[in-house]
């Protein structure tokens, strides 16, 4: 007997910039390729991908038996047609104990969405390799790492928890680098599918947007090793259900 595949639902919020869409195509596909990189595992896995910032969302909430929400250049406090039926999906979404799982803006949207906030810091831009600190164990996960540190490029952050959030990473810069809700929600500042190569060339493309220093310090740091399969082996476990 063939077991059904798990769907993973990718919500894509935003589109590669022209300079890099060739090499790279989307964000959908730059996660599929961090799952790729693992060890296979028991389960079956199949994805569908949902243009978001193009006004595209699943139809029926089961569509996927979970979701996984991308970054965006799109802040959650934008006037963006496309931002509310996603903050209404996402509630509706965990009102039926579907997994969640967020990036960057939707690391951002999750929490806006669910009661908590989050705004442009007035600490500026984050960007390169940034390592943030233990706060709290992720119940019965093994060798969870003391330190994390993962690809950054971010200038929201959030600033008020949803109702039951337990933050699991952060730094000085950024309080809350990952938080979850018990087994349906988890997400992370971080980007743990970019590459280096990627964070690179993104930086520098926008280089005009930073303060040099943060340019420079920021370039400065991608020698640095990073954790994404870390990451990415516990996203994949808490979409398809698998922690105990």
């Amino acid at each position: 007997m063939v077991n059904k595949p798990v769907t993973i639902g990718i919500l894509d919020c935003d589109v590669i910039a022209d300079e890099l869409i060739d090499d790279y195509v989307s964000y959908p596909l730059m996660f599929q390729q961090l799952f790729d990189r693992l060890e296979a595992c028991d389960v079956a896995v199949q994805y569908q991908t949902f243009n978001v910032c193009g006004g595209s969302l699943p139809s029926a909430m089961d569509a996927c038996n979970a979701y996984l929400i991308t970054g965006s250049k799109t802040g959650v406090y934008d006037d963006e047609p496309w931002l509310p039926a996603l903050r209404t999906f996402l509630q509706n979404a965990y009102g039926a104990g579907i997994p969640l799982v967020g990036i960057c803006f939707g690391h951002q949207m999750l929490a806006n969405s669910l009661g908590g906030k989050a705004e442009k810091s007035d600490k500026g831009w984050g960007i390169g390799a940034m390592t943030h600190s233990q706060k709290n164990t992720f119940i019965d996960i093994e060798q969870m790492p003391a330190d994390l540190t993962l690809l950054f490029s971010h200038q929201d952050q959030v600033t008020a928890l949803p109702r039951h959030a337990q933050v699991l990473y952060g730094s000085a810069f950024c309080n809350v680098g990952a938080y979850r809700i018990g087994k349906q929600v988890l997400s992370f500042q971080g980007h743990p599918e970019f590459t280096h190569e990627y964070s690179r060339r993104l930086m520098t493309l926008r280089q005009a947007r930073y303060p040099k220093n943060i340019f420079e310090e920021g370039l400065m740091t991608l020698d640095q090793a990073t954790d994404e399969l870390w990451v990415a082996q516990l996203m994949r476990q808490f979409l398809l259900g698998l922690l105990p």
